[in-house]
């Protein structure tokens, strides 16, 4: 087992998440793939980049998530974790679904023309007469409160909760017999992730599709992760599975140009089969290579990254809402589409900088936004219950 900190496991951290702004930014400005708000000019030629980054942006994320899970266990295997990680994840959620995603609701529904109040008398509908005004935004952890891009942490909570239930029997010496076999064949690995993914996507639909992929591999990560003969694997084998992951990226876009966007390719059967084929590699082979990566280039702790990363957090709960803020505040001035695009990007990064800043000044504010804190009021019981306590409607939640 790997007892020593993954120094590679914190870039990875810092990196997902600067990708995750960057993809945000330029769904502003694509046309056809739904977001919160969408200017009213766009770019093709944007599409094509951002699918470099869509099909496994998110399978990192989980990966990432899976492997801390297990050294959390690792640590502390009982109920406590449970209910530890329970508050870490849920209380940024409540926060998030109740104070930071309402701003992305107001802007969605005045751009659909369904929202003609100002912001204000919004908040007072939203929080205590709603009327009529949300008939047709219902869906969400309760109605009319959704989680947006806070989706990864409900999931993330509810299939948490799964595998540390579980973790007994995944963990067990026939649990271990089957992780050391995986983890010494990367062939193994890849062939059979590649297979998972191929049939989520062809026997699944809609949401079920993602929720699946992200299972997968937070439980691979799970499994995995620990064992040193995993990170060795991929970091002796970083360029042949890079390339491959690059070969899978460029037939991808032969598949959007030629199969899902025009011509007669997109009523043939075997035609969409290649191209379901070359999807899936393209959502498993990028997750394998950016780690295998970060393993070969990335092993050394960096100051600057162990600074960021107590941050990622609180800035993966915020950054959306930034986003969105900024590029219907900026659409009025009718700024050229590379000039607001640029713009958005830069003040984007900044406020989360300033956030920051500020999150560090504020230390009871921390918590509400995942910052895991050392200050010892925080592992009091009295912190703990009444954390716990505020979490319960939205466990109740999730749980129905």
């Amino acid at each position: 087992m790997q007892s020593n900190r993954l120094h590679q496991l914190d870039w990875l951290r810092v990196i997902a998440i600067g990708l995750l702004i960057l993809f945000h930014i330029g769904m502003v400005y694509v046309p056809d793939w739904g977001f919160h708000f969408k200017h009213e000019t766009s770019s093709d030629g944007l599409k094509n980049l951002l699918l470099t980054l869509s099909p496994w942006r998110m399978g990192l994320l989980w990966l990432i998530s899976g492997v801390a899970l297990r050294h959390m266990w690792n640590q502390r295997n009982d109920w406590q974790l449970i209910l530890t990680r329970s508050t870490q994840l849920l209380l940024p959620l409540l926060i998030g679904v109740l104070v930071i995603v309402p701003p992305q609701l107001y802007i969605e529904m005045t751009q659909a023309g369904k929202m003609p109040l100002g912001f204000g008398d919004f908040l007072f509908a939203l929080y205590v007469d709603p009327k009529h005004y949300f008939d047709d935004y219902q869906s969400g952890i309760w109605p009319h409160f959704d989680v947006n891009h806070l989706w990864f942490l409900r999931s993330l909570w509810q299939y948490s909760v799964i595998l540390l239930l579980l973790a007994p029997l995944l963990t067990s010496r026939w649990g271990q017999k089957v992780s050391r076999l995986l983890s010494g064949h990367l062939t193994l690995q890849l062939g059979l992730s590649f297979v998972s993914v191929l049939l989520i996507e062809t026997l699944l639909e809609g949401e079920q599709v993602r929720e699946t992929y992200g299972f997968y591999l937070l439980l691979f990560g799970f499994l995995l992760g620990s064992h040193h003969l995993f990170w060795q694997k991929l970091k002796a084998s970083w360029l042949p599975i890079t390339l491959l992951a690059l070969s899978a990226l460029i037939l991808l876009q032969f598949v959007f140009e030629f199969i899902w966007q025009t011509g007669p390719l997109q009523e043939n059967r075997y035609a969409v089969t290649v191209g379901l084929t070359i999807y899936a590699l393209a959502k498993t082979l990028p997750v394998f290579a950016v780690v295998a990566l970060a393993c070969r280039f990335l092993q050394q702790e960096s100051s600057i990254i162990r600074k960021l990363n107590p941050w990622v957090f609180p800035i993966y709960i915020l950054h959306q809402t930034i986003i969105i803020v900024l590029a219907y505040s900026l659409a009025q001035y009718q700024l050229p589409l590379i000039m607001e695009g640029i713009l958005v990007t830069m003040l984007t990064f900044t406020i989360c900088y300033l956030a920051v800043l500020l999150l560090s000044k504020l230390p009871l504010l921390q918590p509400m936004l995942g910052v895991r804190l050392v200050r010892p009021f925080y592992h009091s019981p009295l912190w703990h219950y009444s954390i716990t306590i505020s979490c319960i409607p939205i466990m109740l939640a999730l749980i129905s």
